[in-house]
């Protein structure tokens, strides 16, 4: 059970209207929520049709004074409603009968300082608190408390001694901001003397909607935020609309206005601050990498503690939850607690949830210290797992690499093997892979599988070839290469281009020489317009190069280079490798640099010693 009481130092904000609302959000949420009326001297919550079945019922008032009369706390489900809001119930204490002519005698009767002095009145309110936490066996997930404004009596009852979360609702002017800094500096005191927890949040309500081109209202809030010596949590603004006036909560009646849904902040603000509640615990989980940020930027010890206090309380409320442990060990990571980050990793795996990212982030601590086959086995597991994806799969075998460089081309295998019903996705994944020339072989090997299979389209088996010909070409298996390309049937010229190119390749590294006349049909080919693709004007650079047409290889290769993107993965025929932007370009200056000096045209990789590669 998490009690909140809602208290403003002036009327006019809108307090019990946010209080309304944030009820009806929270049941909409599922959660059992209760409504306490402690604005005894002016009730407000009976006003709200959502609350009229408990017009001239007992309450708090009557509660009181029962007690006062016999010194035995009374049963309290006696004074509390269950009312009914579109098929959900929200349950409400109210003041008292307040609209009765003896209300203000019964009211005024109370002495609160009598009652706390001389008649265990704090005992009172705690047993209180025991009966709303088991009503009907179950209990409230939430009390919303409406508290009076000002300094009363009852101030202390429900922003010190009943609160778990004191949401402070004001006007930003200095006349409340002066009146407030004293209540939020008693209800910070309680936590320091009584060691009790009282979370605060600061909602600025009411707020004008208008340009504020002079810097008023930001200068108030900065204010605001000095004398409070916090950040203010939530923004409402003011909202024109007679539905204000209806009695029907803004929440129900209006679900998509603007005030709605800064309401809707207010909520997610509360639950933020109740561990104990999953969905809570889990916004304040997605909110601490932003929170982190601040404490790192701002060089705040105290901050980067808080934070982490706060992730091993939620886990520790939350033993056997998947996901909280996940989001908790993303927020370990960040900090650098990598026996926190374990421990929610290997919860979070147990439990079955992300389990491949999880499987990814234990592998990176594992590495981190030293415990080579640790991570390795998970590494593995991994990339056996079909539902791993890319995002997974190429930082693991990065990591795999980097602990364990000589199973690297297994843990390749085993993503390979899987089969064409995931063809897009091993499709993507070769980019990557052709990275590496040892790869290549398997990549070949995988991809011919792909070129006669039934689960694929014409275009997808087209598209396996020529992976599986850049594959073999690139690996000194030139002969597959030469014999894959002759199936090649597709008619468009620009893929006979492409494919022409690929078994001219094939054809020089088995003979040691280029065929000229298969290059002059790759000419032939080429349209006047320079093509799109880098890649494409760098196979045609070098074709005009080999046939010793100089400008045409000129403009080619150059068009290469400043089309080139240094960020993006490219393929390069001069390596027959994917390589990074800025080293396609040096490949492509290479190619340039031979023309203008007369040097013999050679890619490097055909002096490769094939037989190495098998």
């Amino acid at each position: 059970m998490y009690v909140v009481t809602f208290y403003s130092y002036k009327g006019g904000v809108g307090r019990t209207m946010a209080l309304a609302n944030v009820a009806v959000l929270l049941a909409e949420a599922g959660k059992r929520v209760l409504c306490v009326d402690f604005d005894l001297e002016a009730p407000g919550l009976p006003s709200y049709a959502i609350f009229g079945a408990a017009a001239a019922r007992s309450g708090v008032v009557d509660y009181v004074n029962a007690y006062r009369e016999n010194g035995v706390a009374p049963n309290v489900p006696d004074y509390i409603v269950e009312c009914k809001v579109d098929e959900r119930s929200i349950w409400l204490m109210p003041a008292g009968r307040h609209t009765e002519e003896d209300y203000s005698e019964q009211l005024n009767a109370i002495d609160w300082q009598e009652l706390y002095e001389h008649q265990s009145g704090y005992l009172m309110f705690e047993d209180l608190k025991q009966q709303w936490a088991q009503f009907d066996h179950l209990g409230f997930d939430y009390v919303l408390i409406d508290s009076r404004t000002g300094h009363t009596d009852v101030g202390g009852i429900c922003t010190r001694q009943l609160p778990d979360a004191v949401v402070i609702l004001f006007l930003p002017n200095d006349q409340n901001i002066s009146g407030l800094v004293p209540i939020v500096n008693a209800i910070k005191a309680e936590t320091r003397t009584h060691k009790k927890s009282i979370d605060i949040l600061y909602c600025a309500s009411n707020i004008p909607d208008l340009d504020d081109e002079k810097s008023i209202l930001s200068d108030l809030l900065d204010d605001a935020r000095k004398r409070f010596k916090d950040a203010i949590d939530v923004q409402v603004h003011h909202y024109n609309s007679m539905e204000l006036l209806d009695t029907k909560p803004f929440a129900l009646s209006r679900r998509n206005s603007k005030l709605s849904k800064e309401l809707k902040e207010l909520r997610t603000a509360i639950i933020s601050k109740n561990f104990s509640d999953r969905d809570g615990a889990i916004v304040a989980l997605k909110a601490m990498p932003e929170a982190y940020e601040k404490a790192r930027s701002e060089g705040s010890e105290k901050a980067l503690k808080v934070i982490r206090s706060n992730a091993v309380q939620i886990c520790l409320e939350h033993e056997e939850d998947g996901e909280i442990a996940y989001l908790a060990a993303r927020v370990f990571d960040m900090l650098g607690d990598q026996q926190e980050e374990l421990v929610a990793l290997d919860r979070a795996i147990s439990k079955e949830h992300e389990v491949n990212r999880s499987l990814l982030a234990r592998a990176h601590v594992y590495a981190m210290q030293e415990r080579r086959s640790d991570a390795t086995s998970d590494l593995m597991r991994l990339l056996a797992d079909t539902g791993s994806t890319l995002f997974e799969i190429v930082p693991a075998l990065q990591i795999l690499r980097f602990v364990e460089e000589e199973r690297w081309l297994e843990g390749v295998q085993r993503v390979l093997a899987r089969d064409d019903s995931e063809f897009e996705m091993l499709s993507n994944l070769h980019v990557y892979l052709m990275m590496e020339r040892e790869a290549l072989p398997a990549v070949a090997s995988r991809f011919v599988r792909s070129v006669s299979s039934d689960e694929l389209s014409a275009e997808q088996r087209e598209q396996a070839r020529n992976i599986a010909a850049l594959a073999f070409i690139g690996s000194g298996a030139f002969t597959a290469a030469r014999n894959l390309l002759e199936m090649a049937g597709n008619s468009e010229k620009g893929a006979i281009a492409t494919n022409l190119f690929n078994f001219a390749l094939a054809c020089w590294g088995e003979r040691g020489a280029p065929l000229l006349d298969q290059f002059q049909q790759i000419a032939d080919l080429i349209p006047e317009a320079p093509a799109r693709s880098p890649n494409m004007n760098q196979c045609y650079g070098l074709t005009h190069a080999l046939l010793g047409d100089i400008e045409a290889a000129r403009r080619d290769l150059d068009t290469a280079i400043t089309t080139a993107n240094p960020g993006a993965l490219m393929f390069s025929c001069w390596q027959f490798l994917y390589v990074q932007g800025e080293e396609f370009k040096n490949d492509s200056k290479e190619i340039l640099d031979r023309v203008a000096s007369g040097e013999e045209i050679i890619p490097p990789f055909l002096s490769l010693n094939s037989q190495s590669l098998h």
